[in-house]
């Protein structure tokens, strides 16, 4: 064999490996995409679970430090699945164990869970709004950490829709539900609270008039006119429970359309598993 040909196998032989280096290269970047893809909705949906949670327990403790002393066993009960989701974070992720957003939230929560009780109401209720408001930014990061707004949705020309948009106005639904708790309990509407109740009724109006979702519609529709014509008023005469539960259906519809687009999402990086690696 001349030196020519010897050339053109080497070459060839360079080649090819080449190629299946590149080839390697992109399998193994495209399993590093689908895994980081599916932690972040993983961690996601952890997220969400404490999201609610600790709105619940923004209501809840409202509603007792007006006066309410029955929702004293449903607040013990949400502290200790409040932690318990704390370790269920930190073992399903390195990411969030060292991340200092997180670290904060987790030392804010603990002083806010253990000393509540001895606050007054309206700083209880800013804290927990401060403490939420956290929540919703690190939920944010992991998006964005995660890469998930490659992703998309059908129905929605942007995937962020679900941490940007859906949430926040979720979290307008979950205040009206903590402040109409405290009121309802009390009896009364003080002047400081209906003007927080008017703002959020209409932040929830304009958020309403976006929807498409008939049960969301409805929901949020019959919060909006218990708070209008049943809680805007000098003595409030539905139950706390009562409005607690409303503000609560109108809230999960808003959180099940979250949870919805998760699956969705879950779906979508499965079937790219499967197909392109």
């Amino acid at each position: 064999m001349d030196s020519f040909s010897e050339s053109i196998l080497l070459t060839s032989a360079l080649l090819t490996t080449l190629l299946l280096f590149l080839f390697w290269r992109t399998r193994q970047a495209r399993k590093q995409q689908i895994k980081r893809y599916q932690q972040g909705i993983s961690l996601l949906q952890l997220l969400r679970v404490t999201l609610t949670k600790t709105q619940q327990h923004r209501g809840l403790s409202n509603g007792f430090l007006h006066g309410d002393r029955s929702t004293q066993g449903k607040i013990s009960q949400l502290q200790r699945e409040i932690a318990q989701q704390s370790v269920l974070l930190e073992t399903n992720s390195r990411w969030l164990v060292d991340n200092e957003r997180w670290l904060a939230i987790k030392d804010h929560w603990q002083r806010l869970s253990t000393h509540y009780i001895n606050h007054q109401p309206s700083y209880s209720l800013a804290q927990h709004n401060k403490l939420i408001l956290s929540i919703l930014h690190l939920i944010e990061d992991c998006a964005e950490q995660h890469h998930l707004q490659e992703l998309g949705l059908q129905e929605q020309t942007s995937i962020e829709h679900l941490w940007k948009s859906l949430l926040f106005n979720a979290e307008f639904i979950g205040q009206a539900r903590a402040v109409g708790t405290g009121v309802t309990t009390a009896k009364r509407c003080r002047s400081v609270e209906r003007i927080r109740l008017k703002y959020l009724h209409s932040k929830l109006s304009d958020y309403h008039h976006s929807l498409s979702g008939a049960a969301c519609s409805r929901a949020l529709s019959s919060l909006l006119t218990t708070i209008e014509t049943e809680v805007i008023i000098n003595q409030p005469k539905i139950s706390s429970s009562k409005y607690f539960n409303l503000a609560t259906r109108a809230l999960e519809t808003s959180m099940k359309e979250f949870d919805q687009g998760l699956s969705e999402l879950s779906q979508q990086v499965a079937t790219r598993s499967i197909y392109r690696i």
